[in-house]
């Protein structure tokens, strides 16, 4: 299985985290799901709860709409898990 070239996708994820952490419930569905891509391939996940679940490695995309366009960003599930941890603290 191929890794993602992140080229071209947003990889600053503090906004985007910020944002959807406030907007977000953890077992609730996506508007706009995760694309997860691990050793068994590439697939879609539906919730945060779900997503928190792939190991740590696990590269993830997700398009977040905008008021004049949408980005998708690009990162793993290690980089929500420590966001998480960090606001937690907070």
């Amino acid at each position: 299985m191929g890794k993602v070239d992140p080229s071209g996708f947003r990889k600053d994820t503090e906004p985007f985290f910020n944002q959807f952490v406030l907007s977000v419930l953890p077992e609730q569905k996506q508007l706009s799901p995760f694309i997860v891509t691990d050793e068994k391939g590439t697939k879609k996940c539906a919730t945060l709860n779900d997503l928190l679940n792939y190991k740590d490695d696990t590269e993830v995309l997700q398009t977040w709409p905008g008021k004049n366009r949408s980005d998708v960003f690009y990162f793993t599930v290690k980089d929500i898990k420590n966001h998480l941890k960090k606001i937690r603290k907070e």
